[in-house]
């Protein structure tokens, strides 16, 4: 019975608590109005008041106090950023160049309403930019100093960047360049006339600052005020895929190759080549420059200690009819003299461009002091080496042995101990040398040319040099493939333009980690120079719709003039590093 009661309460309470929720989702209605009960009775009509008296005018208030200031709001986008919102793409430098040199229309707006150009750039006496556009406003871009542009941070000498073409107009008759921003005492490297141009790469934007100049390679410098500024490069500065110095033997043919230098180059741009030195030009035009060295003079016994002389290679683009120099590098060139009988002990570690045979064979072929030491032999020539095919440097850091197709190849400088590259154990245990004078390397290819393999590279060098520090290392750089003419026979790599980009991109990698640490015995061997997109490569004959062409077989190999090309370069090198004194 009393079971029962709690029942009935328990369901008493649920339906009170649904009442109540109920209540409130309908705005409390019932607790403040209660049920609605009958109809009442109409009441009878009020009896009008009378009308009061008006009230007297209350005194004014006291003043209140101020309030406090309010904070600073958000800093608002500058017109530099609304620009990158709307898909500008560069630096505020540039940003800010392009409006104070440009003072062009603007980019076409979106559908709709006509945009509004740049009718009118100036900077007022705030050192704010001053925008006028063609619709008549007038739009505050912020304050960037006197210059026109946001200061960058100078060099050592107070130099900032810049890119332009100058001419000499405020002389009477010449100015002198010197090679260093001194006046006093600074060594003058040639004179001047008016109205010579100038590729002007650095201004100090003082009063009597100087401006840092390229003249025919070489960096000089002259008072800033001397000059007009004439054109400004607006576009994307080429890359240029070129080393620092080249070693190059005399009476020997060596080939430049634009394609080479500059893969990306387009019709409007045209590449000179001026050479500093003595030698018979071979060719001399904008797709290729090749000499013949010479010495500039006899040595008394007939040796010849190396020479150097200047390449300057300027790229030009075609402005308003005329050509202007965009872009300017120099190259040092060192000339040796060809020494066929030194006595050396060399190992040469590579991938199948290597295990070809024609590059090793023709090196030893021609230097007959020359001994080539490896595990593996050129079936043809018998000469020995460190070349397997499809090797990439992480294999030869990790792998005890590679299977390629049907032949498994071991890694003669895998220590199981280590688990890894060893070079101290290679020279113990799988070759006889009582010395070894170099190391060349020639890999990339197989590693897609990554960031990866020049870190792989290194390690192989710090193995080499834990082993003895005497030893030269030399690092292969890679040619560019041909962009067109090709037959590709790997079928897994067809996209060649790609390719030929991270060919382009490997070389500034091994630039940035391998160039000037000759004093470590580390040199960069720039064998890619002379390669041709077209005949130093394998070719064949493919039968297509318009009958049989002749094509390049495949963008990775060589032909064997491609390889004797590169092997002629790594001669002079060998000249130079174990022949006379260097410079």
């Amino acid at each position: 019975m009393k079971k029962g009661i709690l029942i009935a309460l328990l369901i008493v309470c649920i339906l009170i608590l649904g009442a109540l929720i109920l209540n409130l989702a309908n705005g409390g209605v019932w607790i403040v109005r209660g049920l609605d009960g009958a109809d009442g009775i109409d009441g009878s009509d009020g009896v009008d008041g009378s009308d009061g008296k008006d009230g007297k005018d209350g005194e004014d208030g006291q003043n209140g106090k101020d309030g406090e200031d309010g904070k600073d709001g958000a800093n608002g986008k500058s017109a530099y950023e609304l620009a990158v919102e709307e898909g500008f793409q560069g630096s505020l430098h540039e940003w800010l160049l392009l409006l104070a040199v440009r003072g062009a229309d603007g980019k076409d707006g979106r559908p709709g309403a006509d945009g509004a150009g740049i009718a009118d750039v100036r900077i007022n006496g705030q050192g704010d930019l001053i925008v006028i556009l063609t619709n008549g406003k007038t739009v505050n871009a912020g304050h960037v100093g006197g210059e026109g542009v946001l200061e960058e941070e100078p060099d050592a000498q107070g130099f900032y960047p810049v890119y332009e073409t100058v001419i000499l107009e405020n002389v009477e008759q010449s100015l002198n360049l010197r090679l260093t921003p001194d006046t006093d005492s600074g060594v003058i490297l040639t004179s001047i006339v008016k109205g010579t141009e100038l590729l002007r790469i650095g201004d100090q934007r003082t009063e009597n600052g100087f401006s840092k100049f390229l003249y025919n390679g070489v960096e000089c410098y002259a008072r800033s005020r001397y000059f007009e500024l004439k054109y400004v490069y607006e576009g994307e500065l080429p890359p240029i895929n070129l080393p620092k110095r080249v070693v190059l033997t005399a009476g020997e043919q060596t080939w430049f190759m634009t394609d080479q230098i500059l893969p990306e180059r387009t019709e409007d741009f045209k590449v000179t080549y001026s050479y500093s030195g003595k030698g018979e030009r071979v060719f001399d035009g904008s797709d290729a420059f090749a000499i013949t060295p010479a010495w500039t003079g006899t040595v008394a016994g007939g040796v010849h200690p190396p020479e150097t002389a200047t390449l300057t290679v300027r790229v030009e683009k075609q402005v308003d009819g005329e050509l202007r120099i965009i872009a300017e590098r120099a190259v040092e060139i060192v000339i040796v003299e060809k020494q066929a009988a030194l006595s050396l002990t060399g190992l040469i570690i590579g991938d199948s461009r290597i295990s070809d045979g024609a590059l090793v064979s023709d090196l030893a072929e021609k230097m007959s002091g020359l001994s080539l030491i490896g595990t593996r032999s050129v079936r043809y020539s018998g000469v020995c080496h460190e070349g397997r095919g499809a090797w990439s440097t992480s294999h030869y850091l990790n792998n005890a042995t590679l299977k390629v197709e049907d032949t498994v190849m071991e890694n003669a400088f895998y220590n199981p101990a280590i688990e890894g590259f060893d070079f101290a154990y290679y020279m113990t245990n799988k070759v006889s040398a009582e010395k070894l004078d170099f190391v060349v390397i020639n890999l990339g290819a197989n590693d897609a040319f990554s960031k990866d393999s020049v870190k792989n590279i290194e390690r192989m060098i710090e193995s080499i040099h834990a082993y003895s520090a005497e030893i030269q290392v030399i690092v292969m750089t890679e040619y560019v493939s041909p962009e067109r003419g090709y037959y590709l026979s790997q079928t897994y790599n067809t996209d060649v333009h790609a390719m030929r980009d991270r060919q382009f991109r490997y070389f500034a990698y091994l630039s940035e980690q391998f160039e000037g640490r000759e004093a470590e015995g580390v040199h960069l061997l720039a064998n890619y120079l002379s390669i041709n997109g077209w005949s130093d490569w394998q070719r064949k004959t493919v039968a297509t719709a318009n009958g049989n062409e002749e094509r390049i077989h495949d963008v990775i190999h060589l032909g064997t003039n491609g390889y004797l090309k590169e092997a002629a370069m790594l001669r002079s090198y060998l000249y130079w590093l174990f022949g006379a004194q260097t410079p």
